[in-house]
């Protein structure tokens, strides 16, 4: 199938100018925000968030901003090729207070080397009540790393992140909008595939591949940077 360049160009624009996504590119080897749409830059801290503050560094661009954390974010997925994803990232702007984000960041291979430039995509979020660790164990990054070591679909990952909340064969069909037979047949198939009998052994059987990944943080904070001067 031919590529739609025009439908593609319409796309990436729309989401570009969505009031609501913010988006930025970022140079891993430069340490450069290349660029940043507005709904990216109404995330930083007022006195920031201008246009002039792109094409440098990005601790200028955050001059407040203990960074070491986003940066380790961006060197594992640049060195890894593999995206990150986290709905907890806490970000606390001086004078300002604490905001929650959801932010996924993607390696972008715009030649036939290794990738550069990274694509973040990020949204500010409420604050809401915890959930329990397991839930959100089935990130974006941790479906590809299941799918490529046992060979698992779509579907089975989607089943298999709702066993993990404790949810029955009916529950899952109803969630999921097929039928309970589709769910026993995918089931049976995920656990085949990882070798294992039943949903109480689902949780080991993850984390032993999760151990072949460097760690993530399950919450992110990006703090003031102890050493700046606030006005």
């Amino acid at each position: 199938m031919r590529e739609n360049s025009k439908l593609r160009s319409a796309v990436l624009d729309t989401l570009w100018n969505n009031p609501v996504i913010g988006m930025a590119i970022y140079d891993g080897e430069t340490g450069v925000l290349k660029d940043a749409n507005a709904a990216f830059l109404d995330l930083l801290d007022s006195r920031f968030r201008t246009k002039k503050t792109l094409g440098l560094p990005i601790e200028q661009c955050l001059p407040e901003m203990d960074l070491s954390g986003l940066k380790d974010i961006f060197h594992r997925t640049l060195s890894s090729n593999l995206p990150f994803h986290s709905d907890l990232i806490r970000l606390n702007r001086p004078q300002m207070g604490p905001i929650q984000i959801a932010m996924t960041v993607l390696a972008l291979n715009l030649d036939a080397g290794s990738p550069r430039y990274l694509l973040m995509v990020a949204s500010e979020r409420k604050p809401g009540p915890a959930l329990p660790q397991f839930w959100n164990i089935l990130d974006n990054q941790t479906r590809h790393l299941l799918a490529r070591h046992f060979h698992l679909s779509a579907r089975e990952l989607d089943i298999i992140a709702e066993c993990l909340q404790g949810k029955k064969n009916r529950q899952i069909a109803d969630d999921l909008h097929i039928g309970i037979s589709t769910v026993k047949r995918h089931l049976e198939s995920a656990y085949r595939k990882m070798g294992i009998t039943s949903s109480r052994s689902l949780p080991l059987s993850i984390l032993a591949v999760l151990q072949q990944m460097a760690p993530a943080p399950a919450e992110l904070t990006v703090m003031p940077n102890s050493n700046s001067q606030v006005a």
